[in-house]
């Protein structure tokens, strides 16, 4: 089925708005920033807590039968807010720490971990949407 891009556009806007108003985006992820390369290709390894953020979108955005085929627009939207972030390692989120509000929402930040933040859950959402419609595929709705 092709989409007009005025459909496409609408819906990419709907998702980014779902997306950024979700009850979820009140969780601050953690992740650690310039891991040592051992450390961080141990844990891209997997086996451990620490998921890429790409993959993380990729669980949230993309229903199982698309990630072949758009799973490199997730991969592309992440590297576009690191861009914008300044960042020049892809963050690795704690997994076991994607919901509640942990450490930050008691007052705490503990160093060496960045957080991210409601307006990086709206910017990695919208730049997630766009790309994913322009790879051809139609984004999943996160549950609210």
């Amino acid at each position: 089925m092709r989409m007009s891009t005025r459909v496409r556009y609408a819906a990419a806007l709907a998702a980014a708005g779902l997306v950024t108003s979700a009850g979820a985006a009140s969780a601050h992820h953690c992740y650690k920033d310039q891991w040592a390369d051992a450390a961080y290709q141990h844990h891209l390894a997997g086996g451990t807590a620490w998921t890429p953020l790409s993959d993380l979108g990729t669980m949230i955005f993309l229903a199982p039968g698309d990630v072949e085929k758009c799973g490199g627009a997730v991969d592309d939207a992440v590297a576009a807010w690191m861009v914008d972030e300044g960042l020049t390692q892809e963050p690795l989120i704690h997994s076991r720490a994607i919901v509640g509000s942990g450490a930050m929402g008691k007052g705490k930040a503990p160093t060496p971990f960045e957080y991210l933040s409601d307006d990086d859950f709206g910017a990695l959402a919208e730049l997630a949407v766009a790309h994913i419609m322009e790879a051809g595929c139609v984004p999943m709705m996160p549950p609210m």
